[in-house]
């Protein structure tokens, strides 16, 4: 039966009969579609062949559901309740009728949102004693996983490689369109040197038999907290591998190098590092910490792949699929920073401080010294305006280009063009005065959006050193003088909670070198920098 036929009447609740008390919900990715009905879910595999997976056929479809049952009540028996087939009767169609199928589904018990590890993270539940349960639960699991000499060949360096290689050739088509051609060229040789110095130790770790038959797929998403249940009913991992074992016979740090990988894409690197050392602890396994930053990088580009897989898929609505690009672009850029060293890093650095605080001249130093590309608000908005560098404006605060609406105007295009230069896989930096908290808030909050660090260097001056410096100025971008700076300090926003946490300041009232100096010293304690580089 044609696909968008099948999902079309799928999405009707009489599809269903009385096990539907309402409108159905319908989720797709490029080889599922999840028919969520009352406290069911069904879920039917895509008739599609990508080369790691061939749905193709009927029987194969209905093999990997029953694939995917046995599966995944290894770690939600009570979810998965089992492969029931989708039958046409008076020409409609019906779920779990008599008759000739002309489809199968996996039918499972439906669990809160609320519940995944993704929703109570965003609602503030997790901490670090609640993923040591995590820890501990999955460690229990790959130890009493399947293990074996064939398990361990998927795991032989060359297995290993020729995985990580592939994503590069699969990701092909994608490039200038989820990732960019510097991004796919500098992940792949940062790849290659990782596994090149890793080769003995992947090796020895297949040898000693440490590879499992693991879930494979351990995505925030799929990963579902209840704290009110006893052991081992407290924590649910649903959606495991089942269409390929080589994705899934893995070395157990490879299904905690994805938890970990998701953790710090939502900013959260120290419950990330808090749920390795839980787990690497339970495991008794202290040797996978040397292979675990390769993995994070591994699994962010396979789901880079995967989430740009969906941009093809015409029965995916169009929000689905701007959201899926958003995404992939952020996993390829979190990839590449998993391997690359602290100073070539893709990363958003903000500047803000008052006028007359020294950004600009920090500014020309950090570009020279840590290989930033520099967005100058002053020099953007003068552009924008079609008015020279140096031409004169506005003599009054929030005045002739400098309204609330020109500002808004410049601050966009500097996000603008710090989002096409970390697409780039670049180092922006964005020289402005960020007097407002929502306007720092925009830019780290994208920074997190595209998968790369934001931080904030705050520049702060006394008012002599300031006046002075205001007073000295010739043939510069700038319009401030002392009348605007004191305007600018009387209106300018305190960072709030989140800010603060990813802010430095930088005291401004000494010589450029001094600010330089500091600022360099910020960025390697931000792990933006390499600790040697001087």
């Amino acid at each position: 039966m044609e696909l968008s036929r099948l999902i079309e009447a799928l999405s009707n609740p009489s599809a269903f009969g009385d096990r539907s008390a309402g409108p159905i919900e319908v989720h797709q990715t490029h080889i599922s579609a999840v028919f969520l009905a009352g406290g069911f879910a069904y879920k039917i595999k895509k008739p599609v062949a990508l080369g790691f997976l061939d749905y193709s056929t009927i029987e194969r479809r209905r093999h990997f559901c029953e694939e995917e049952v046995r599966l995944n009540r290894r770690l939600a028996p009570e979810v998965y309740l089992g492969v029931v087939p989708i039958v046409r009767r008076g020409g409609e169609l019906r779920v779990e009728g008599t008759g000739d199928p002309v489809e199968w589904a996996v039918k499972m018990r439906r669990l809160p949102d609320s519940a995944t590890l993704r929703d109570r993270l965003a609602g503030g539940e997790v901490d670090a004693e609640a993923l040591d349960g995590l820890a501990n639960r999955l460690a229990r699991f790959h130890r009493s996983a399947d293990s074996g000499p064939e398990i361990a060949a998927c795991c032989s360096f060359e297995a290993v490689a020729a995985n990580a290689r592939e994503n590069f050739v699969q990701a092909g088509p994608h490039v200038g369109v989820t990732l960019s051609r510097s991004t796919l060229d500098r992940l792949r040789d940062r790849t290659e040197s990782a596994l090149q110095a890793l080769r003995a130790k992947i090796d020895a770790r297949a040898a000693r038999g440490v590879p499992r038959d693991t879930h494979g797929d351990l995505r925030l998403d799929h990963v579902y907290w209840f704290p009110d249940r006893p052991e081992p009913a407290d924590w649910i991992a649903v959606d495991c591998i089942e269409f390929d074992p080589r994705y899934r016979h893995a070395d157990p740090v490879a299904d905690v190098a994805f938890l970990a990988m998701e953790l710090a894409l939502e900013g959260r690197h120290d419950l990330a590092s808090a749920f390795v050392s839980s787990y690497l602890r339970a495991a008794d396994d202290p040797d996978g910490a040397a292979v675990l930053p390769f993995y994070r990088s591994y699994r962010a580009a396979v789901r880079g792949k995967v989430e740009g897989m969906k941009l093809k898929e015409p029965e995916i609505p169009e929000a689905e699929r701007a959201s899926a690009r958003r995404r992939a672009r952020a996993l390829w850029l979190h990839a590449l920073c998993e391997l690359e060293p602290p100073g070539r890093r893709p990363c958003v650095v903000l500047l803000a401080g008052l006028p007359g605080a020294g950004k600009s001249t920090l500014a020309r130093g950090l570009a020279a010294r840590a290989g930033f590309s520099v967005i100058r608000s002053d020099e953007v908005r003068k552009q924008l305006a079609g008015r020279g560098g140096s031409d004169r404006a506005a003599a009054a605060f929030a005045a002739d280009i400098y309204t609330p609406e020109w500002d808004d105007r410049t601050y966009g295009e500097c996000l603008r063009r710090a989002e096409a230069i970390v697409f780039e896989a670049g180092r922006a930096l964005v020289d402005a005065s960020f007097r407002d908290e929502s306007r720092r808030r925009d830019f780290l909050d994208a920074a997190s959006a595209w998968g790369v660090a934001g931080r904030l260097l705050l520049c702060q001056a006394n008012p002599d050193v300031v006046r002075g410096r205001l007073a000295a100025r010739r043939d510069d971008a700038s319009d401030a003088d002392w009348s605007i700076y004191r305007e600018a300090r009387r209106r300018w926003d305190e960072p709030g909670p989140v800010t603060r946490a990813a802010s430095d300041t930088i005291d401004a009232n000494g010589s450029p070198g001094h600010s330089l100096e500091q600022a360099l010293a910020a960025l390697r304690g931000a792990g933006l920098l390499d600790p040697t580089r001087r």
